[in-house]
């Protein structure tokens, strides 16, 4: 014997059918608009992550350097002198490196800050090489506080690395107050002799917490590994 199907059955298989297309449609349209629409946060999220991958992030943290969030940092732009730029950690065995190392001293320019996708341009000496362009870069940060991400391509002894390139700091005036800078190798693939391996890092720090305005272009770099943050000190002596 067939059961009937009443129209009590027919109304609520109906409305199920219905609930279950509107929430499917209802997923699309939020997926789409996200795309469409990505907040201020997916942005620099995105960002960071197509710059360095956050296990490298995550080694710096480790090693003590300050990652300062947020989508609303300071206009940084301007060039600052760390000095005496000084070594607080590392992660390479055996580093001769060790807490309390001065380094050569650091020039670090910033520009072309932009607030809509948190981009910034970043230029260095003497942090990992005599000089330093940053290939892509983003910042984050809230109030006064912020860090920048760059990744840096830098050639050596007939080969190349690619480096995580981070600072952070506090814009106080015209300077940048507790300014760290952190450095590690994420590609070793094509490197030559006598650098630090994928993986290895240190982070370093300006020794008077204050990093003053300078005259990016005035201070020549000294063309020499000795005293460089990528460099493997067993290589120099």
């Amino acid at each position: 014997m067939m059961k009937k199907t009443t129209n009590l059955t027919r109304i609520a298989k109906g409305s199920a059918f219905a609930l279950i297309v509107g929430v499917v449609l209802q997923f699309a349209a939020c997926s789409k608009s996200k795309d469409i629409n990505p907040s201020d946060e997916e942005i620099l999220t995105k960002k960071i992550e197509d710059i360095i991958p956050q296990q490298y992030v995550d080694s710096l943290t480790k090693l003590g350097f300050t990652i300062n969030k947020g989508t609303t940092p300071p206009n940084i732009n301007g060039s600052y002198l760390f000095k005496p730029f000084t070594i607080k950690s590392s992660n390479i065995p055996n580093d001769s490196y060790q807490p309390g190392y001065v380094l050569i001293d650091g020039v670090v320019k910033f520009y072309e800050q932009n607030t809509s996708d948190f981009s910034i341009k970043m230029l260095g000496k003497n942090f990992i090489g005599a000089a330093d362009t940053s290939m892509v870069t983003a910042i984050s940060g809230n109030g006064n506080k912020f860090t920048v991400y760059g990744k840096v391509k830098a050639y050596r002894n007939g080969g190349y690395n690619f480096y995580a390139f981070l600072m952070s700091g506090e814009k106080d005036g015209n300077n940048i107050k507790n300014g760290v800078a952190g450095i590690m190798n994420i590609d070793d693939s094509h490197a030559g002799f006598g650098t630090i391996t994928k993986g290895q890092g240190r982070v370093a720090f300006d020794g008077d917490y204050t990093s003053e305005p300078t005259d990016f272009n005035s201070k020549t770099a000294t063309i020499t590994e000795r005293g460089v943050m990528s460099s493997k000190p067993t290589q120099l002596k």
